[in-house]
């Protein structure tokens, strides 16, 4: 069984939760006349990314250098993901009547978010076993999750955004080398870190154990 076919499941179920969300986002425009969360559809396109990266690195045969730059854009783009988590904050703008739904709303994108990362990261440590160990590989995992939990505290806080590494390198390499030079001075950004890190680990953690001992 091909890479796309072994896929095919999750991209059907994922696609009807994608609709839900949609749906949902939907009727909040309808009732509201207000587009404001709409943001939340590009979220999520981004958050989709790294999954077609390590789609197109299992079903194509490629050399090491394709591998290895894959590799780093998958890296660069994967904190998309579970990025949506923190679009909860709007919460505080909804009104009394409104807030349950928009709670649903914001949510659901997510979670799809969430799932669609940890459906990435699954398979780029597939990918990886074919060259490490599980034991290195699961390491990779869990500080690739703490990068990712830096990589929100970018996002959310510093407002960097992925493309910002090509449009502007020295300004977010500064604001990176700051913070790692001088940790003490910058206590915020490493419990945001480990905090959001902290919490994907655990949630993938427990979706690999779930899916170890029930294949």
């Amino acid at each position: 069984m091909n890479t796309i076919e072994k896929q095919l499941p999750f991209i059907k179920l994922f696609t009807f939760s994608v609709t839900f969300s949609l749906l949902l986002l939907a009727i909040r425009i309808l009732k509201t006349e207000s587009s404001f969360y709409l943001f939340l559809v590009w979220n999520l396109f981004l958050a989709c990314i790294p999954y077609g990266i390590t789609m197109l690195l299992s079903i194509r045969k490629t050399n090491q250098l394709i591998f290895w730059l894959g590799f780093v854009i998958w890296l660069l783009f994967l904190p998309n993901s579970p990025y949506i988590l923190t679009d909860l904050q709007h919460i505080r703008l909804s009104n009394l009547q409104s807030v349950w739904f928009d709670v649903l709303l914001i949510l659901s994108f997510a979670i799809n978010g969430l799932i669609i990362g940890f459906a990435s990261l699954l398979m780029m440590q597939t990918l990886l076993l074919k060259k490490f160990s599980k034991k290195i590989t699961n390491i990779f995992s869990y500080c690739t999750l703490l990068l990712c939990g830096f990589g929100i505290y970018l996002g959310r806080v510093l407002r960097w955004n992925s493309w910002d590494i090509l449009q502007n390198p020295s300004g977010i390499l500064s604001d990176i080398l700051k913070r790692v030079l001088f940790p003490t001075q910058h206590i915020n950004t490493w419990a945001f870190t480990i905090g959001f890190g902290g919490f994907l680990i655990i949630t993938y953690r427990m979706i690999q154990h779930y899916q170890e001992k029930n294949n």
